[in-house]
């Protein structure tokens, strides 16, 4: 089928389906092969689809003990589900036995945990803050200008410029 032919598309399938053909469509048919083809695919794809009808709707009732075995499953389904119910009761005890025992817990270790002064917390933060004497002779003399970077249109030196210089 042609990029021209695409616009036949939907009138091909409704003739091949109901068997009616509009005067324009019979028009375009006699003139271009690709749809006349196409047409004679879908029509002999629907008469395969029809001659199959007839299987499909003889075989259409339930087979024999089909009402013992949708019956056997429900049973089977709700004895599961009571299992179920159960299992989840069991879950939230265990879940809630779980929670109380981490809060007694949490509570107890609060109460025992040993408090730490004020001036070995001073002493502490000075070690944490402790350098190295050699740290003093690795510094580069630019180093803080090297640690900021400048924004877009600044210069990492500050250089004041003559009113001469900015015109």
């Amino acid at each position: 089928m042609t990029k021209a032919c695409e616009k036949w598309k939907d009138q091909l399938l409704e003739a091949a389906l109901t068997g009616a053909r509009p005067k324009d469509l019979q028009v375009h048919l006699q003139s271009c092969r690709d749809c006349t083809t196409e047409l004679r695919d879908l029509e002999a794809l629907r008469a395969r689809q029809d001659s199959m009808l007839p299987l499909l709707v003889k075989g259409s009732q339930p087979s024999t003990g089909f009402r013992a075995r949708v019956l056997a499953a429900a049973e089977a389904s709700g004895e599961r589900k009571l299992g179920m119910r159960w299992r989840s009761w069991k879950l939230a005890g265990a879940m809630a036995t779980a929670a109380t025992v981490l809060t007694i817990g949490a509570i107890w270790y609060r109460a025992t945990a040993q408090k730490i002064s004020d001036d070995e917390l001073a002493a502490a933060q000075k070690l944490a803050e402790w350098r190295a004497p050699s740290d003093s002779l690795l510094a580069i003399p630019g180093q803080e200008i090297l640690r900021t970077t400048p924004k877009l249109g600044e210069s990492y030196l500050n250089v004041p410029m003559s009113k001469v210089e900015e015109e």
